[in-house]
């Protein structure tokens, strides 16, 4: 009951209703450079970390969820406000940084099961994948997927073919291709799950998202074929 008090009030906290289409569109470009880097950093955290990778996966991972339950808890100073307007995507996202907890959960869990090449070129479909993928579809995408109502022909093909050529870095062309042909069909389908209260049912809504989904599914079919 309290943390279900303390979720709607985190959303009546945060109104975003002052920014009009023009600016919610720059920040949600602005959102996918910011997740494009992020995915960047990460690999050169992964590699320079050496055998304390796991470790640092974890802290960070440990990190962001508090840095999440404190700002639902605590009253948003004006400029985080405006940040998580801006790029929290509160519209769809109903637990701040939501987003990038379940990119770090995701990467953590690859790192955990898969080869180091694997890891690195999950992170590579995810950030850049679905970034383009969703830039693209928002900005220039006017064909709807039959299957989605959502997402765009336009922005998946993009995001497929950014997902193949950042991933082709660390493993081979078979690998990168089939990686990223199923990790942006699995994000055409995959939308964000809005939580809108705590309880058992509603907490495996925050697994469907393609932020952790891709890279568990992107290095399981990339581990597979590697295996052929």
């Amino acid at each position: 009951m309290i943390r279900n008090f303390v979720l709607n009030e985190y959303r009546e906290k945060l109104k975003c209703d002052y920014l009009d289409r023009r600016s919610s569109l720059k920040g949600e470009v602005q959102r996918q450079i910011i997740h494009m880097l992020t995915g960047v950093t990460l690999i050169f955290l992964i590699r320079t970390a050496g055998s304390l990778a796991l470790t640092l996966l974890l802290l960070l991972l440990v990190l962001y969820v508090l840095m999440s339950g404190v700002i639902m808890v605590n009253k948003l100073p004006q400029s985080l406000s405006a940040f998580l307007c801006r790029w929290g995507r509160p519209s769809k996202q109903s637990i701040p940084l939501q987003g990038t907890v379940m990119f770090l959960f995701g990467t953590t869990l690859s790192f955990i099961l898969f080869p180091e090449k694997i890891v690195y070129a999950s992170i590579a479909i995810v950030a850049f994948g679905d970034s383009v993928a969703t830039a693209v579809g928002v900005l220039a995408g006017n064909h709807r997927l039959p299957y989605s109502g959502k997402k765009t022909v336009e922005g998946t093909v993009s995001g497929t073919a950014a997902a193949f050529l950042a991933s082709s870095f660390f493993v081979t062309p078979v690998q990168a291709l089939v990686g990223a042909i199923g990790g942006m069909l699995l994000e055409s389908v995959v939308d964000f799950q809005m939580i809108r209260e705590f309880n058992s049912r509603t907490m495996l809504k925050l697994f469907l998202n393609d932020n952790f989904l891709i890279s568990i599914f992107s290095g399981l079919l990339m581990f597979f074929i590697g295996l052929l």
